[in-house]
């Protein structure tokens, strides 16, 4: 039997003291790495190599073996029921957030919704046990990742916090906004 535990907005937003110190990092990018932190609206050359690692890792045997991973980790389950339970929570949620409550992506994530008035839901993996290992490795064979936060919009998968675009590079694009008020997310 699958529990569900959701928290619903507004999440509060914890304060980033370190993060004026990791603006300050100047990090040698390659032309690649900053083309990819300039198509998603970044200057931050931080940002830019996290998210071009992030694409490349995607891209990469290391996946396969990460999802592997995750799927042992989780055990044996009911594929079919556990998808049917993520399928069901991204159909009945404007905005469905599966996230890591100490994680600090999803922490951000979950901040910039909540900033811009976004009515979503967050289920916390970590707290649920085995079952959240098994919906996060059912996850990973839906989108391809094991990373989260995993975020869902109006039933499309938009990444994370900033990659596969991740909701940090459609803000910083503005493209956020309209796509939350299409969803019926926004007041």
């Amino acid at each position: 039997m699958l529990a569900s535990r959701a928290t619903r907005a507004p999440v509060q937003r914890q304060a980033a003291a370190h993060s004026t110190s990791v603006s300050r990092i100047n990090i040698r990018q390659p032309a690649r790495t900053q083309q990819i932190a300039r198509a998603q609206g970044s200057n931050n050359p931080v940002e830019g190599a996290i998210n071009w690692l992030t694409v490349a890792l995607k891209n990469s045997p290391i996946n396969e073996g990460k999802k592997a991973l995750a799927k042992a980790q989780a055990g044996d389950y009911d594929e079919k029921a556990v998808r049917g339970k993520i399928e069901g929570l991204i159909k009945d949620n404007k905005v469905m957030v599966f996230s890591w409550s100490g994680c600090p992506f999803c922490k951000n994530a979950k901040a910039l919704l909540s900033d811009v008035g976004a009515d979503f839901t967050a289920l916390e993996l970590d707290t649920l046990g085995q079952e959240g290992k098994q919906i996060r490795a059912e996850l990973a064979a839906m989108t391809e990742r094991t990373s989260v936060p995993n975020i869902w919009i109006a039933g499309k998968n938009v990444g994370g916090c900033n990659d596969g675009p991740g909701v940090m590079t459609l803000h910083k694009q503005g493209e956020l906004v309209p796509m939350l008020k299409a969803a019926g997310a926004l007041a």
